[in-house]
């Protein structure tokens, strides 16, 4: 089931949001302190999170913050609800990550429909990441079968050792380790910690 974490300091406002939402058929957790939000998100994993701007203790866009700042929850879809309807408030949560601003009070047709739409998106997002790492590991394999095995990494390796500056070897090189190296951490329990962008950054920095 599709779920959905509401965050409101009013608890009347937290209440109808989650009737409208319950009723289309949105599993709902509800948090009226917002102090407490991030354990019970990395907790319950919500697919998507209503976060009203206007609280006591820790505002919508400060929350906003120290979500996007978590890399275990930095790309949850966030929708901002608002009586705060002036353009600065709507600009200013979108640039801090939101997918979304809507204006209170609430409409639940508005709702549910901005609910499913913005829930639609980061299910076909999340798919086409998945997809993009499948290609891109297709390509490496790929990548590495074009050079013959390893006699042609160490070939390259050899004639750089001599001093040889030749691009085509550098190149080799480095999609070799590239490949060797996602391969390894693949396989490892530390694969979470070290992606193929950090690989990469290593071996320009140190090749």
């Amino acid at each position: 089931m599709k779920k959905v974490m509401i965050i409101d300091g009013n608890q009347t406002n937290l209440n109808i949001m989650d009737k409208v939402l319950t009723k289309a058929g949105f599993k709902t957790d509800c948090i009226v302190k917002p102090i407490f939000a991030i354990p019970l998100i990395k907790e319950t994993k919500p697919n998507l999170l209503i976060l009203e701007v206007d609280m006591p203790e820790v505002n919508g866009f400060q929350l906003c913050k120290q979500i996007k700042r978590d890399k275990e929850i930095k790309d949850l879809p966030i929708i901002f609800v608002s009586a705060l309807s002036d353009a600065k408030y709507i600009a200013g949560g979108l640039a801090l990550g939101a997918v979304d601003y809507i204006r209170k009070p609430i409409i639940p047709e508005e709702l549910v429909a901005r609910v499913s739409v913005h829930m639609e998106l980061a299910k076909t997002t999340k798919k086409l990441i998945k997809k993009n790492d499948m290609l891109q590991t297709e390509l490496n394999i790929m990548t590495l079968e074009n050079l013959d095995t390893e006699s042609d990494f160490i070939y390259s390796l050899l004639n750089l050792k001599a001093g040889k500056e030749n691009p085509n070897d550098i190149e080799r090189v480095k999609k070799y380790l590239t490949y060797s190296f996602e391969t390894l951490i693949a396989n490892s329990p530390y694969k979470k910690e070290f992606n193929k962008e950090f690989i990469i950054e290593i071996i320009k920095k140190y090749l």
